[in-house]
């Protein structure tokens, strides 16, 4: 078994995880934060969970408790690093003002220090796991995709773009090129770089 891979859990185990005792917050923050260096500096296939415990001055019981797979442990982490940091709802008028919002806190954090290297870690365990794959996609349908098509439906009634928008294709036009940097060139995101991408999205969308 790979140092990647928590040990599969027994009836009696899985048991013990629904009504073991509540997380500490503070023990929680340090682990996520182990868990966070850990990628920015060994990616996700040389992630060691008995690395991130001893950082985090943590038994490796208790992230097997807390967590079902070192792949929702990479997840979390780097979900973390947006918590609070959410675009709240701008209040501008331009619509790419608004959708540039929703993509922000994520560029930040990926141009933050390491934070490139953790989240190709982090979206590489997303991949590789179905649990950590469906964290990710409903932090991203409640923060990016639910919202987006809040503000493309307004849009298509003002006639801005047109009425037969598809919400995939226009998360994929807003991501997918992020995505292709970190994970496929290795490349940097650049400062601009939200505001590209939402001229490309309202571009294709374009009714005429």
């Amino acid at each position: 078994m790979g140092e990647s891979e928590l040990p599969p859990q027994t009836a009696e185990e899985g048991e013990k995880r629904r009504v073991g005792p509540k997380r500490s917050e503070a023990s929680t923050h340090a682990v996520l934060a182990a868990a966070y260096t850990e990628l920015s500096e060994h990616g996700w296939r040389g992630f060691s969970v008995d690395r991130v415990a001893k950082n985090a001055k943590a038994s490796k019981q208790t992230i097997y408790r807390w967590w079902k797979s070192a792949a929702s442990l990479a997840v979390d982490a780097a979900l973390a690093t947006l918590a609070g940091k959410s675009a709240a709802p701008s209040t501008s008028n331009d619509v790419r003002d608004r959708i540039s919002a929703l993509i922000e806190p994520m560029l930040v954090a990926v141009r933050t220090g390491d934070g490139a290297h953790a989240w190709r870690g982090a979206l590489l365990a997303a991949a590789d796991d179905q649990e950590a794959g469906e964290t990710f996609r409903a932090w991203f349908s409640e923060n990016v995709k639910i919202p987006l098509r809040h503000i493309l439906a307004e849009q298509a009634l003002k006639g801005s773009i047109r009425r037969d928008w598809d919400i995939d294709l226009a998360t994929e036009l807003l991501f997918g090129p992020v995505w292709h940097r970190l994970i496929a060139m290795r490349g940097p995101v650049p400062e601009v770089y939200s505001r590209r991408l939402v001229e490309s999205v309202l571009k294709a969308l374009s009714p005429g």
